[in-house]
């Protein structure tokens, strides 16, 4: 019997998109009769004894769907941490179909599968994964992980990203391949060259003020003192 796992990547666990994401798509496939099961990786990297849990995990799953979202250019230190253990372990993992979905806040998908993606890719080559494609998604804050938001609970800013899943979900259950995509999931007028300066300016703007809000100098240079 087919088994799928989650595993959730981001630091914030269940108030993440990632997790958002992953709680969407494990409904989907719970409701096509398969047995699914979800790891938050953070909390497993608590002591010896929860790794070897993990692992175990891992190893009794058919699919492992890795959900995570970018830091700048890299993938979270706990992802990180999970893939040298998975490597060091020298696990059988032959068989067993690998697929991440990668969010980030950024509305350029090249910044999750220009660097993010390949790595991925190069990890599930080297230790035995079969890569069962990949999902790439730009603007992740649209979704309201973060603040606990579920995807089903959000109106049509998530049907684009629904319907992906539904497609992903279809194909998990079918043992069938999916492809690398990294999709438009912003409304057209996004796209608008015009709009994109105002957009990042509206954006700078209200990270500048939730830097104020916490009390910190937005304007710091730490570095260079």
């Amino acid at each position: 019997m087919t088994k799928i796992l989650f595993l959730i990547g981001s630091p914030r666990g269940q108030k993440s998109t990632s997790f958002s994401i992953g709680n969407y798509l494990d409904e989907q496939l719970q409701a096509k009769g398969i047995e699914t099961s979800t790891i938050t990786i953070r909390r497993q990297l608590a002591n010896d004894d929860k790794i070897s849990q993990m692992l175990d995990e891992i190893n009794n799953s058919n699919v492992i769907v890795l959900l995570a979202p970018l830091y700048d250019d890299c993938q979270p230190y706990i992802v990180i941490q999970l893939m040298e253990h998975i490597a060091s372990n020298k696990m059988n993992l032959e068989g067993k179909h690998f697929i991440p979905i990668v969010n980030c806040g950024l509305n350029e998908r090249i910044h999750i599968t220009a660097v993010s993606i390949p790595i991925y890719h190069k990890f599930a080559k080297s230790v035995g994964f079969h890569w069962a494609g990949s999902l790439a998604i730009q603007g992740g804050e649209m979704f309201r992980g973060r603040y606990g938001k579920l995807l089903h609970e959000l109106g049509k800013e998530a049907n684009i990203l629904r319907g992906i899943l539904d497609e992903l979900a279809d194909n998990i259950s079918s043992n069938t391949d999916f492809p690398d995509l990294a999709p438009k999931i912003f409304p057209g007028m996004f796209y608008w060259k015009f709009l994109q300066k105002p957009i990042v300016r509206l954006n700078t703007k209200g990270w500048r003020k939730a830097a104020r809000d916490k009390g910190e100098d937005p304007d710091a240079r730490p570095y260079l003192d």
